[in-house]
């Protein structure tokens, strides 16, 4: 836990957790473009921006994608889901770094005007990518259900390692600075 640093931004972030239950609220498409507008400025080499959004309102086409796998059901009862594709000729060397930042903060700005965002793991999945007919030349990097939350969903506490368990210093395998 911070406790020297901690500030409203860093209090964000930690507080931010997955939401897979949503009001039956419609989001706007306008308000869905202005925070793809946000995630387009995600840091990515020589701004190519390598991606694409996919917005699915279509109510046949969640339910599909909903039975991809047990930890996609939520987009079916989600007003809006995105689908998010890389686009490796775009930018050969940095597609997945850059689409997954731009997927971030798409993430950080839905949460920061009051959505809810599950991130569903979907990565090149092949029936996804067909049902949204995704070219087989782009790389379909995540799906995610968005809406407001339900305000009865209660997530799992989280718990995160300590930064000793995650640093090494210099090289990999030194734990600590006194070792070099």
């Amino acid at each position: 836990m911070l406790t020297h640093f901690m500030n409203e931004i860093l209090e964000f972030l930690i507080k931010r957790r997955s939401v897979r239950s949503f009001q039956n609220k419609p989001v706007p498409i306008e308000l869905i473009k202005e925070l793809i507008y946000v995630a387009n400025h995600a840091p990515n080499s020589m701004n190519k921006e390598p991606w694409k959004f996919i917005i699915i309102t279509d109510e046949s086409i969640k339910e599909r994608l909903s039975k991809l796998h047990k930890g996609a059901s939520h987009i079916a009862k989600a007003p809006v889901g995105i689908a998010v594709v890389a686009e490796p000729d775009v930018s050969p060397y940095t597609w997945m770094v850059d689409t997954v930042n731009a997927v971030m903060y798409f993430v950080l700005a839905a949460y920061s005007v009051g959505l809810g965002v599950g991130w569903i793991a979907a990565y090149e999945n092949t029936e996804a990518k067909e049902i949204l007919k995704i070219p087989k030349d782009k790389v379909l990097i995540t799906l995610l259900s968005v809406g407001y939350p339900d305000p009865d969903y209660k997530p799992n506490p989280k718990t995160v390692k300590s930064p000793e368990e995650v640093v090494f210093y210099n090289y990999w395998g030194i734990k600590s600075q006194t070792s070099l």
